[in-house]
């Protein structure tokens, strides 16, 4: 028996107790006041009533652990049940050698978390009319009619090709199911070109479109998933409608009307004092900063807008964000998308149900899927992460993390800095503590 049960069980007892003993005599007599009745109330929900705090100290030494072995400067996280805080962490400095503490306000690279803001943009404009999700990129990326297809996909040799047997559609890009390479480090000849022709590096995103469309896809869209380029892609048709940067867009209509004051993809002279250090950390390498565009953030550093990794943000910023979607699409009275294009967003959408499939370029981790820039708990007990299904969370590069539960209304978000090869992930150990902290309903 739950906490929760007990309580209203205690309570219901009493209810009926107060109830009997006034039925014996219900009338006050003569010489007596009447006397109003007992109204006995439930307590006030505390939403840290919902999980068992020493696992949650537990789970603040294990996080607080990564700032003091010295892999990371500085670690930002909250724990959000029924729309309110239950924990938040401030561990370490702003910047490597100082003493400032990070805080809410605090700006992070948060990498691969842009991808999901880029997916909710997406269907917004789909909402607007103004794309399906079932069209040809190539009706917004012509530079694409040409793609071919890579017969041996996985060679690290550049091998014979044949002409895409139809072009990836937009659901495609949002699922990473079109074909596209991403050139995050894997030694095949695909993805090394994108590295080659320095794709990522691209004065503009008209000649990311171009370098793209040279390389040749890892297999016939729609019959595999791989991690790509995708939701970059994504990015420069939201450019190609709107005539704006995905900057621009993403804050007229998003960042705007969710008050997120210090989400972009650069900083401004005047948010630079509260950009959190670039580090990178390796257990034969210690902690130390990384230069170059990365460590300044600023516009000329960084002038193009990648939907897939570019967004800087704080702990206050993204968890409206993630509120927006807890709450179907609205927040605080501002509706950025309809409840189904929500539901869209956080179901899995893989067609490729079979690990095991010759075609399938990423083996998925068992239990998981993927929706729409979103990973997706698809069986609580394979996928070994102790989340309920339906649960959809992402990482970042840098070693970002977030989920969104919607069965129990919970959130987190956790924001660090860490750019080397010795990853610092703390997504799935972190899931698995909350979970084993939460009672159930």
């Amino acid at each position: 028996m739950t906490r929760k049960t007990l309580l209203r069980i205690c309570s219901g007892l009493l209810l009926i107790s107060v109830a009997a003993c006034g039925a014996q005599d219900s009338k006050p007599k003569a010489d007596e006041q009447a006397v109003e009745p007992l109204v006995v109330e439930a307590p006030k929900s505390n939403p840290e009533d919902s999980f068992f705090t020493p696992i949650l100290d537990k789970l603040d030494d294990s996080l607080a652990a990564s700032v003091k072995s010295g892999r990371v400067a500085s670690l930002s996280y909250t724990l959000i049940k029924d729309g309110e805080r239950v924990r938040s962490g401030f561990i370490g400095s702003r910047t490597l050698e100082g003493e400032e503490p990070v805080s809410d306000k605090t700006i992070y690279r948060i990498y691969s978390m842009t991808k999901p803001v880029t997916a909710v943009a997406i269907l917004m404009l789909q909402e607007d009319g103004e794309l399906d999700l079932d069209d040809p990129i190539t009706k917004y990326l012509p530079e694409m009619k040409s793609l071919q297809v890579a017969n041996s996909p996985g060679s690290a040799t550049k091998s014979a090709t044949h002409p895409v047997p139809q072009p990836p559609t937009i659901r495609q890009l949002l699922t990473h199911t079109a074909g596209f390479g991403y050139g995050d480090g894997k030694q095949d000849y695909i993805n090394r070109q994108f590295t080659e022709r320095k794709v990522l590096a691209a004065p503009s995103m008209d000649e990311v479109v171009r370098r793209t469309a040279a390389i040749p896809l890892k297999y016939d869209p729609g019959t595999a998933w791989s991690y790509s380029i995708a939701s970059d892609l994504q990015g420069a048709i939201i450019e190609r409608i709107t005539g704006k940067s995905l900057g621009d867009f993403m804050q007229e209509r998003i960042f705007g009307p969710l008050k997120m004051t210090d989400t972009a993809f650069y900083v401004s002279p005047e948010q630079k004092a509260r950009l959190a250090d670039a580090t990178a950390w390796t257990p034969d390498t210690p902690i130390h900063l990384v230069g170059g565009p990365l460590a300044k953030m600023d516009r000329a550093s960084v002038p193009v807008d990648y939907g897939g990794q570019g967004l800087v943000s704080t702990l206050a910023d993204y968890e409206r964000f993630a509120l927006m979607l807890l709450n179907d699409g609205t927040l605080d009275g501002q509706t950025l998308l309809k409840p189904e294009s929500v539901t869209l967003l956080r179901t899995n959408a893989l067609p490729i149900v079979d690990p095991e499939a010759p075609q399938t370029m990423f083996k998925r981790k068992a239990g998981t899927g993927y929706g729409f820039g979103v990973g997706v708990v698809t069986d609580t007990i394979q996928s070994g992460l102790a989340a309920p299904e339906g649960t959809y969370f992402w990482d970042g590069a840098s070693g970002t993390w977030f989920w969104i539960d919607p069965r129990n209304k919970v959130i987190f978000i956790g924001l660090q800095q860490n750019f080397s090869p010795a990853g610092v992930n703390m997504r799935a150990s972190s899931m698995r503590s909350v979970y084993h902290a939460i009672y159930s309903e």
